[in-house]
């Protein structure tokens, strides 16, 4: 006897970053069914048909549809991309309440039909939402994650890519805290072509002139404000991530992602009730085991203040719950 598995991704919101996620997910072929969901019927219908008009030459057949919240119940993953439109010359917290606005009966009817499956914020600002979805539906912590440092962390290593002129997928280490400005490298940890990167710069200083540590961090920072400011918007790096995400749950693959999900006291990170990013073994049942980074004491410091910059926007909104 043949057992079928079939899974079911549900996108919410099929603006610019909904859209690219909803392609590259078609594209790579990793789900047999994909629903989109948008306050506009017929804009989540047009893009259905968008994207199936090129199944002929796809490798793997998505069954893809427009649907509504029913469609929740039984899917495997949810990703929420809707928001207020980015706003130049604010940040990602300034949107808050009216992200707040928008995603509330998104997630009161994803809760209502019974959904059991893992909840994906990408909405900024992603670290205080996801806080917010985890309280808001009562999931289990393990299955709300927001995508977090994991697309700060891939601009890294393209930068450290870049400037060395080698594959950045040689680079291990990782970018943690809050998805926003005070998101840092935790040096101490990261390493290049086997040893720590720091060492890498030092053994060839003529090499590499002007290249330094707070260089490659401001620059990772900045990264996405940059995007925006020479074409509108982010749409194909996050995109790429979050499919990822979706690759790495759907096929139980446990990958080590930095995304950002509930901190409750784990290792000597010390801090309770906020959702930031470290790295995280994800698989089939979602966010697991922590890696605990060994974060110098300047690094846990800076890690601290993620966690403050964090847990105060979530109490602007904890009235909200």
């Amino acid at each position: 006897m043949v057992t079928t598995n079939r899974s079911r991704v549900v996108v919410v919101g099929t603006g610019q970053v909904g859209s690219a996620v909803a392609s590259s997910i078609v594209l790579q072929g990793l789900t047999n069914e994909l629903v989109l969901i948008n306050h506009n019927p017929g804009k989540a219908r047009g893009l259905a048909m968008d994207l199936a008009d090129g199944s002929e030459f796809l490798g793997r057949f998505v069954s893809i549809r427009h649907g509504d919240w029913d469609d929740c119940s039984q899917a495997d993953i949810i990703i929420i991309t809707a928001g207020p439109r980015p706003v130049e010359g604010r940040n990602r917290l300034d949107g808050l309440m009216a992200a707040v606005d928008i995603v509330t009966p998104m997630l009161d009817r994803i809760r209502e039909s019974g959904f059991d499956g893992i909840l994906i914020m990408v909405s900024n600002p992603v670290d205080v939402l996801s806080w917010y979805a985890w309280k808001r539906t009562g999931l289990p912590r393990a299955q709300v994650i927001g995508s977090g440092t994991a697309l700060d962390t891939s601009r890294m290593k393209t930068i450290i890519g870049e400037v060395t002129g080698l594959d950045p997928r040689t680079v291990s280490g990782y970018v943690i805290g809050e998805h926003g400005d005070s998101q840092f490298i935790p040096w101490s940890t990261v390493s290049f072509v086997g040893k720590p990167f720091a060492r890498f710069l030092a053994d060839n200083p003529g090499r590499y002139p002007g290249v330094s540590l707070n260089g490659i961090e401001n620059a990772t920072r900045r990264r996405g404000d940059e995007i925006k400011n020479r074409r509108g918007g982010t749409s194909y790096g996050i995109a790429s991530t979050v499919s990822g995400l979706v690759k790495t749950i759907l096929w139980d693959e446990r990958r080590v992602i930095p995304v950002s999900t509930l901190i409750d006291g784990e290792y000597e990170y010390g801090e309770r009730d906020v959702f930031l990013s470290l790295p995280i073994g994800l698989d089939g049942n979602g966010a697991n085991e922590f890696t605990d980074l060994h974060l110098t004491a300047e690094e846990m410091e800076r890690f601290h203040h993620c966690a403050e910059v964090v847990r105060s926007h979530c109490a602007l909104i904890a009235d909200r719950l």
